[in-house]
């Protein structure tokens, strides 16, 4: 019946006319199957379709449109089943026309029957005269029902025909070949990126997850069984590598299967998971978790946004998006549902790294917790409890965890500084938990105040005041001022102090409080107060005498020459006495720093110098304190000396009036001393002329600092340090220090002993050196060559020693000393040189250096050991 699906032609158009002669030609006069070509020919066919028909034997026996036992690519029942699922039955009512006359004798003409209709009833002409009877009959019944079926029947088929076709939208259908091809990314592949906010509806939701499901299970079982899309990768040794082979082929295998193609892999992910879920072996566990982690970061995740579950997809325009057509639905349907599984198994593994982190061992809560942060910086999946993961490790009961949490916490801040907000409200929740312990706290606070903020950020900034001045009055109240909390909240609020906007108002609230912790604290939380104070007084231009009084009574505190970070208590007197406008206050910090660094260690008392040379660059009025004999502001007065007259006196009355002369100076000094002590409204126009200065007065205002030299530069320019004596000298000349270094850590006693080891120190930022060296202008060339010079070199003996640097001449002189040494106990034993310095050798050539009778000339070329 399918060879006259043509259509009904004009014999004319079909070559009629010409057809017998044609067919005499060719010598095919015979029937084709009981027809002649002049019946085919007036039934509309064509010579073609009058040569098919011959070509088939009636005497063979035809099944489902074949021959029987006859080698064909149908199977039996194949074409019917293929006809069913096409489902133009239910169409077929809706296609049959009503034509002819009723029995009343009119005629009404219903419609024009389709061309597909038309053409299966000319399809078989066999059968043509039982179908014209059929339609016959039909026509009699439609016409009897036809304003039945004009009232209501439309409406019903239209709603049967919508019906039937939305459980067959649903329906299964098994295909040959797979819909989504192996390689390249999965989230990269067309359809998987299409998401919906709206809420879907739960019924056709459920419904095309069934259909997703089947779909899936049906692709991954082509996949397997079809070889041809496997490649290398999935080959059958792969297969049974991972069934039976190593642990580490195990994972090898899995991940290759994984990168070949992730959506028909799902089922390998699955056992990546168990493996590390599985407990008793935590090295097998460990190794899956590095493995799946690389996998996720990797080949799993998409970089730009989570994963997406299958009830955020729009359903409900699956089929206008695909436009009808089928393939294309079911690829959706089968990523979505990949990724929608895959999200859970990330959940997954995202809650097996949380029961890792609560492993008894160290190295295993190490491990998940760096797990942990590298998923955090790298893909937003599971971000939100994989950071509460991380602010919850600030609380291990293990000081190792907590500061690893910090640490990684930082690091995170610095790669996605947009999520400052976020990590500090994080850390807030966990700072007012009902049962987090004061270590937790310690920890969370000292994380927030390292945070690097801007001024673009001064509403976080205005958060972080406010939450450390709240713990500042919990601590006060609580008056647990000796501990590191009171430290690190006001290192905190200093930070945040210059990028807030509400940061004046707090503080001045704590303004009194502050003053009075000065006292009570240890020195790195009163210099941590000390800055707050300046920062509040400096913005506002209204440094005040009591902080000037605090800070100079703060330079004879004990701690300073134990404190851990001098640097920023000298930093700290710098800007203070850079802000300062009152020049004698200036003096008499100048004074007492100097009188400090005489009981200091050699990295301090450079330091000092150096901050010395840049005050005088800004004061340059100072250079006056430089002179032996500082004259008098004040003006000169003359007087002429009393002639002393003899006055005699008895024994016992000269005792008298010795005590009594005793007890009235002493009652004269306490006066004296107790006006100068405070400063008091009536003596603020300055002291009284004349006055020496008191080195211990609490007050630098009239301690008397400008009446008197900086003496002690003097004593500093003999310092046994070459460079503090070599610093003083330069001051002492009116020359200001160039150094580029850190002259704290350059000048200590470690630096001094790497060189003994011949280690040079390292680079920092660009610098050329930050060795314990004197930029002088000779040395810069020097500097260029040191990298690569050892102190026992002999290009280093070589050089002149006027060339040297100061720091460089006690390597110069010892070495050179030693190499002449060592080549007259060559030339007298005969033996090879020694080409390093051994302890013994040492201690021996100190102990002749020592030696009474072996004086050292400092104009010779010997050691000059002082």
């Amino acid at each position: 019946a399918a060879l006259w699906d043509f259509g009904v032609r004009d014999p004319k158009e079909a070559g009629g006319d010409s057809g017998e002669e044609e067919a005499d030609e060719e010598g095919e006069d015979g029937d084709a199957e009981g027809f002649t070509l002049d019946e085919v020919l007036r039934l509309g066919g064509t010579k073609q379709d009058y040569l098919m028909l011959c070509a088939v034997d009636e005497a063979e026996e035809m099944v489902d449109g074949g021959k029987k036992d006859a080698i064909d690519d149908l199977r039996e029942g194949e074409l019917e089943a293929f006809v069913s699922s096409l489902g133009l039955g239910k169409y077929a009512e809706s296609c049959l026309v009503v034509e002819g006359e009723e029995d009343d004798g009119d005629s009404e003409e219903k419609g024009k029957p389709p061309k597909k209709e038309k053409n299966k009833k000319e399809s078989n002409p066999r059968s043509l005269e039982g179908k014209k009877e059929k339609k016959g009959k039909e026509k009699a019944r439609g016409v009897k029902d036809s304003k039945k079926k004009q009232a209501g029947g439309d409406q019903d088929q239209h709603l049967s025909a919508k019906k039937e076709r939305l459980e067959e939208d649903f329906e299964f259908h098994a295909r040959q070949v797979i819909l989504i091809k192996p390689g390249g990314k999965w989230y990269d592949l067309e359809y998987t990126n299409e998401f919906s906010a709206e809420t879907q509806n739960q019924t056709l939701l459920s419904k095309y997850k069934a259909l997703a499901q089947k779909l899936y299970q049906h692709e991954t079982d082509l996949y397997k069984n079809k070889t041809d899309y496997q490649k290398g990768a999935s080959s059958a040794w792969m297969k049974t590598v991972v069934s039976s082979g190593t642990l580490a082929d195990r994972m090898a295998a899995m991940t290759l299967l994984i990168q070949d193609s992730a959506v028909h892999s799902l089922q390998f992910v699955e056992n990546l998971l168990n493996l590390v879920k599985k407990k008793g072996s935590r090295h097998q566990s460990l190794m899956a978790l590095d493995t799946f982690k690389e996998l996720l970061i990797s080949d799993l995740l998409p970089d730009n946004r989570k994963l997406w579950s299958f009830s955020q997809r729009p359903f409900n325009n699956i089929e206008k998006m695909s436009s009808g057509n089928r393939d294309s639905r079911d690829r959706r349907l089968i990523l979505w549902y990949f990724e929608h599984h895959l999200k859970l198994q990330v959940a997954e593994f995202v809650q097996a790294l949380e029961t890792l982190g609560h492993d008894s061992l160290t190295a295993t809560k190490s491990r998940a917790l760096a797990v942990a942060h590298e998923l955090l910086c790298n893909k937003p999946e599971q971000e939100k409890v994989l950071l509460v993961q991380l602010v919850n490790k600030l609380g291990d009961p293990q000081n190792k965890i907590a500061t690893k949490a910090s640490y990684l916490l930082e690091i995170l801040l610095h790669k996605h500084p947009n999520m400052k907000g976020v990590v500090c409200s994080e850390v807030e929740r966990l700072l007012y938990r009902s049962n987090i312990n004061v270590k937790t706290q310690y920890y969370a606070i000292c994380f927030l105040n390292q945070i690097v903020l801007s001024h673009e950020e001064s509403t976080l900034a205005n958060k972080l005041i406010t939450l450390y001045f709240c713990f500042f009055r919990n601590c006060i109240k609580k008056k647990d001022i000796e501990s590191k909390m009171l430290s690190a909240l006001l290192c905190g609020v200093n930070r945040a102090y210059p990028y807030a906007e509400t940061g004046d108002e707090k503080v001045k609230e704590q303004m009194d409080t502050l003053f009075k912790v000065l006292h009570l604290v240890n020195f790195g939380t009163s210099v941590q107060a000390l800055m707050l104070l300046f920062q509040v007084m400096d913005s506002q231009q209204t440094v005040s005498d009591r902080y000037y009084a605090a800070l100079y009574k703060k330079l004879l505190d004990p701690a300073l020459a134990t404190c851990s970070k001098p640097s920023m208590f000298l930093n700290l007197v710098y800007k203070s006495l850079k802000a300062d406008v009152v020049l004698r206050r200036v003096k008499a910090f100048v004074k007492r720093l100097l009188q400090v660094t005489c009981g200091q260690m050699p990295p301090f008392i450079c330091g000092t110098l150096y901050l010395l040379s840049e005050l005088l660059k800004v004061k340059p009025e100072l250079r006056v304190q430089l002179q032996d004999h500082v004259e008098s502001d004040d003006e000169e007065c003359f007087k002429d000396q009393e002639e002393a007259e003899e006055k005699f006196v008895d024994a016992d009355k000269e005792v008298e009036g010795e005590e009594r002369n005793t007890r009235e100076n002493s009652v004269k000094t306490n006066v004296s001393n107790s006006r100068a002590s405070w400063v008091h409204h009536l003596n603020m126009g300055g002291r009284q002329s004349g006055a020496s200065y008191d080195p211990m007065h609490r007050s630098p205002l009239y301690c008397g600092a400008e009446s008197t030299s900086l003496w002690e530069l003097k004593k500093l320019s003999e310092h046994f340090h070459p460079s503090v004596a070599l610093f003083a000298k330069t001051i002492l000349e009116g020359n200001h220090i160039q150094y580029s270094g850190d002259p704290l850590q350059d000048f200590t006693l470690m630096r001094f002993l790497d060189r003994f080891v011949y280690r040079n120190p390292k680079l920092h930022k660009g610098k050329e050196n930050t060795s314990s060296v004197v930029m002088q202008p000779k040395k810069k060339q020097f500097m260029k060559d040191r990298q690569n010079l050892a102190v026992n070199s002999k290009e280093f003996r070589a050089k002149d020693e006027s060339k040297i640097p100061v720091d460089e001449v006690f390597f110069h002189r010892f070495y050179s000393k030693f190499d002449k040494r060592r080549e007259k106990q060559k030339r007298q034993d005969d033996e090879e040189s020694v080409e390093d310095v051994d302890d013994d050798e040492f201690e021996r050539a100190l102990d002749t250096f020592e030696a009474a009778d072996n004086a050292i000339d400092v104009g010779e070329d010997d050691l000059d050991f002082a």
